[in-house]
């Protein structure tokens, strides 16, 4: 199932869902696991953690905290 990987700013609290994947299961699998994504997903490298603009000039770490599954 497709969708969105969700990460949470550690500064603001606010929410990034701008990663797209094909697959959320296997996705996680491979961050947590600290694997390689499939080759055929492009170039998209998501990780544990993530940049975050909180507001103007500054930046928030920002962790992976789950998935949303495309809407059907």
């Amino acid at each position: 199932m497709s969708g969105y990987l969700i990460y949470k700013c550690r500064k603001c609290g606010g929410i990034n869902k701008n990663i797209h994947v094909p697959d959320v299961i296997n996705a996680l699998t491979c961050i947590t696991a600290d694997l390689p994504l499939p080759k055929n997903w492009g170039a998209i490298i998501p990780k544990m953690t993530d940049i975050h603009c909180c507001s103007e000039n500054e930046l928030g770490v920002a962790d992976l905290i789950g998935t949303e599954a495309d809407k059907k």
